[in-house]
């Protein structure tokens, strides 16, 4: 017979393991399968050292995009728990978003029960019957770097260990661990460990003959091009490849930015127009960056040397990706620039035209304003809006941006203050990253810039009752032009000539009702403002900031934008 003196859960022991592998928040949403978890949290004390602090989370995929916007601001993963297989369906879409931009989440769900009589964890309502799935993690397999199921409660602290290692280890990304309520609800002996039992494995450097190859190509370089997409969260990437830049006389072209990683206002920044650039360029350094280009509108001379930097230089998980690849550095996206630099340092330099690089950086500037300034009259552009959300920000402020304008028209903003949605385009993601982000640090401006449809997909109820429930004052600024423009642009870049381009209203793109964003907002506690013309932005940003400081509440502008 077992002896059941100082025992868990298995759901304790789950919680206890999480927050003994740093996990400090547990985002949830839960349902019948969080018995044990729901017990746990009463035993120990919601408020308990020992155990993550729980943040009720009204919807899975807000779930998971909190999640994600805590790690781009702290560089450490959070946790999040669904329910069964109708919750992980609705966190799907957070897990697809993080998994194309390489960050690390671990999601947890419930599974139904696996028995149906003589256990505590046993069956006990009609779904747990349909809610039944032969291989439940099918749902998210493609979109995680590993997956499991628990199956014995003594060993949810090895798992908890194991599934933190993977997703932290380069090329990171999120991980899966389903919870039956049988191995919850059982009583374990077992203890959480003081030290991990598995930590995750650092890259270093790509090999060093490689790097003596790419520094040979790029020092002997006349016309060479550096392109780059997404930093780390503790800004190494970007310090060096400013200084790289600096010293070599690198141009560097910073395109589709997921995690903004180069100072537009850099005298070597040239913009993401690769229209000319890509073509001419003789040696090509690709910085960590999955869509360095697109290829149906531009590509590398077929003479040029293309070199691929990161920690998977070819992106295996990408079915296709038929980018050229001279050479790959496969390696941590910082050490192997550091190790870069240090090899070009001796060798001599092909003189490179600085003032040519000096004019595509004034011309790339001068096209931001002057993209900038069209908007600023009548009803606002996004790139006007960009620029007035910029002079907010300040030296700490970071902005979210989903659907709104790209990083290139936020040029003064340094690494890490821009955050766009990843490669993947999950709409929803930026409110509830924005929500990670403000929860991650309190005192910092977030500001969460969407557009309406993006907004729509995120459940913006629930958004706003996770903002209020938990004090996480984000300023959400809604760009509003009551429909999907994304859409609309993509016909007509696909059918330039075709009937699309000479319709007064582009099928399926215009939402007709339009919900009064700011209303809603109201409704829920927010300080609301829509925002009808230009002119009258800066004054409603410079509004909304103090309100931010003096009250501490979460604020939304329901901005009208026309279509780009």
């Amino acid at each position: 017979m077992k002896d059941l003196t100082n025992t868990m859960s298995g759901g304790e022991l789950v919680l206890r393991s999480l927050k003994a592998q740093g996990i400090t928040h547990f985002l949830a949403n839960a349902g019948s399968d969080f018995a044990p978890i729901v017990e746990a949290y009463a035993r120990v004390g919601a408020g308990s050292p020992d155990l993550p602090a729980p943040v009720i989370v009204p919807h899975e995929s807000a779930a998971v995009g909190m999640a994600h916007g805590y790690w781009l601001m702290t560089g450490r993963p959070q946790a999040a728990m669904v329910h069964v297989n109708v919750g992980l369906a609705n966190a799907a879409m957070g897990m697809i978003n993080a998994a194309a931009d390489d960050v690390p989440v671990l999601l947890m769900s419930g599974r139904t029960p696996l028995t149906e009589h003589d256990r505590p964890g046993a069956r006990r309502t009609p779904i747990q019957y349909g809610q039944e799935q032969f291989d439940q993690a099918s749902l998210v397999r493609d979109v995680v770097k590993w997956h499991f199921e628990l199956r014995y409660p003594e060993t949810a602290p090895a798992l908890v260990s194991r599934a933190l290692a993977v997703a932290r280890s380069e090329p990171e990304g999120p991980v899966y661990l389903s919870l039956p309520r049988e191995p919850l609800t059982e009583l374990t002996a077992a203890q959480v460990e003081a030290d991990p039992l598995q930590v995750p494995t650092r890259a270093g450097a790509a090999d060093a003959e490689d790097i003596a190859t790419a520094a040979r190509w790029l020092a002997a370089a006349e016309r060479p091009l550096v392109i780059c997409q997404r930093g780390d969260p503790r800004g190494r990437v970007a310090a060096l490849l400013e200084q790289l830049a600096e010293t070599q006389e690198l141009p560097v072209a910073e395109v589709f930015a997921t995690r903004k990683v180069f100072r537009g206002t850099h005298p070597m920044a040239v913009g993401p127009d690769l229209s000319q650039r890509l073509l001419e360029a003789d040696v090509v350094l690709v910085v960590d960056a999955p869509v360095a280009w697109i290829e149906h509108q531009n590509r590398p001379d077929p003479k040029a040397k293309v070199i691929h930097l990161g920690p998977d230089p070819l992106l295996a998980r990408m079915p296709v990706r038929s980018y050229r690849t001279t050479l790959g550095l496969a390696g941590n996206t910082a050490a192997t620039l550091a190790a870069l630099a240090r090899a070009l340092g001796p060798l001599p330099r092909k003189p490179r035209d600085r003032a040519a690089i000096g004019q595509a950086h004034d011309a790339y500037l001068s096209r931001v304003a002057k993209v900038s300034e069209a908007g600023s009259t009548g009803i606002a552009s996004k790139a006007y809006v960009a620029r007035c959300v910029a002079t907010i920000l300040g030296d700490a402020g970071v902005v979210i941006s989903e659907r709104g304008a790209p990083a290139p028209f936020y040029p003064t903003l340094g690494a890490n203050q821009f955050f766009g949605n990843s490669p993947a385009g999950g709409l929803g993601w930026g409110g509830p990253a924005a929500l990670g982000a403000q929860l991650a640090d309190r005192d910092r401006l977030v500001v969460s810039v969407v557009g309406d449809g993006s907004h729509l997909f995120a459940n913006p109820v629930v958004c706003h009752q996770i903002a209020m429930a938990n004090d996480l004052p984000v300023l959400t600024v809604v760009l509003n032009n009551a429909g999907w423009d994304a859409v609309r642009l993509s016909a007509l870049e696909v059918y330039p000539d075709g009937v699309t381009s000479g319709s007064e209203t582009v099928p399926l793109t215009a939402f007709g009702a339009n919900p009064d964003h700011a209303k809603v907002a109201e409704a829920c506690g927010l300080w609301a403002r829509r925002v009808e013309r230009a002119d009258d932005l800066p004054a409603v940003l410079k509004e909304a900031v103090q309100v931010i400081r003096d009250r501490r509440v979460p604020v939304l502008l329901d901005v009208a934008v026309r279509p780009e």
